[in-house]
Formats: C-alpha cells, structure tokens, sequence
C-alpha cells in the first residue's frame, strides 16, 4: 500500500541524524507494531511502559520530531521531511481510495486494515459501485457502537441479494425505507390516539364524569 514502508519505515534509515539509542528505540517500536497498523496508521500511540526512556533521548526525539505530543498522549511518527509528496498526496482515483478516505472521515477510531478492505473491494468485483460502499460506511458508523466491519459487510451482502448496485438504486431504496418508516409512524400515530379515544369513551362508560 505505502511503499516507504517495509517492516520499518525507510526514513528510519535515512535519517542520519538519528544516534545509536535513538535508531534502536525506533527500531524496537516500529518492530512491535501490528504490520496492519504500520501500513494504515500516520501516527502510532506509545504506551507508558515503551516510553520509558531516559529524558535526554525522549527530548532528543521530541526535537527531531520522531516523537509528538497531542493533548497528553505521545505518538511515534515519521518525521514530514521523509514522507514524499506522492505519499501525502494520495491518488484517490484509484479503485478503493475514496473508500479508504471515507473511512477515515466515518470510521476513523478504527483500522481499516488491508484484509478488510480486499473484502470491500470484492463486492465491487460483484458490481457493487464505490459509491455506495462509502454510504454504507457512513450508514453504519452512525448505527453501530464499536467496530462496524461486520455490520458494513452484512448490509453489502443483502444489497448483493437484492441487487442494488449503484447509487441510484441506492437513493432508490433509501426513499422506499423512508417512505415506510413515514408511513408506519403515520400508523402508530393513529393508533395511539385510537387507544386514547377508546381509553377516555370506557371512562366515561363507566360513569367517570
């Protein structure tokens, strides 16, 4: 996906400002790294325990700005003078790209990793269009509390069975869920005043005046 990366960043090894202390604790916590994170994260959280460093090298770090601090968390970042241009430019016409940007924007406390998103690209292979992957991202990041894969992957799965391919048959539906909900609301809202009405005439049967 990013091809400055291998098991470690390649700016690891191009920055020859870095001293032996500084390059080993780099290298010991990129190492650590899930490969998944390596590969979707643009900062990665150190915990207490990794930050246990003496403060001459996490000053140091700080400076060179492979460490930063945002609010009172430190991250593990890759320094902006070895990120390309290409990198922090990301072509978003390719397949997949303005899901992975939705993503972010929706999904953005959890990782998108690349084996998820092989599974969103094959229901475009199944004629499922980008568009309306990203608006069941977005619809399902506003319904689920936790992680929504499963959720995402269920709905795509009964568009799949109900062949709604492209965002036109998408708006179709949405108007046809809307039009439903309107109506059964309509429904409700009867029958709560039907039981109101039946509540008050049993009253006053009863001699309740």
């Amino acid at each position: 996906m990013y091809p400055e990366y291998f098991e470690v960043p390649r700016a690891v090894l191009q920055d020859d400002r870095l001293n032996a202390e500084e390059f080993k604790f780099i290298i010991q916590k990129f190492s650590n790294l899930e490969h998944s994170k390596l590969l979707t994260k643009d900062k990665w959280l150190l915990n207490q325990s990794d930050f246990a460093i003496e403060n001459d090298l996490k000053q140091s770090l700080f400076n060179k700005k492979w460490l930063i601090k945002v609010n009172n968390d430190v991250y593990l970042k890759i320094p902006a003078r070895f990120i390309s241009d290409k990198k922090r430019e990301v072509n978003y016409d390719q397949i997949g790209s303005q899901i992975a940007q939705r993503w972010d924007k929706y999904c953005q406390s959890f990782i998108l990793t690349p084996l998820l998103l092989q599974k969103l690209l094959s229901f475009i292979e199944d004629g499922i269009s980008e568009e309306v992957i990203i608006e069941v991202i977005k619809i399902s990041s506003k319904r689920v509390e936790g992680n929504p894969a499963n959720y995402i992957i269920s709905m795509l799965n009964d568009y799949l069975n109900r062949a709604i391919y492209t965002i036109y048959d998408f708006k179709e539906e949405k108007q046809r869920m809307e039009e439903y909900e309107k109506r059964l609301q309509e429904i409700n809202r009867k029958k709560e005043r039907r039981d109101k009405e039946e509540s008050f005439e049993d009253y006053y049967k009863k001699g309740y005046r």
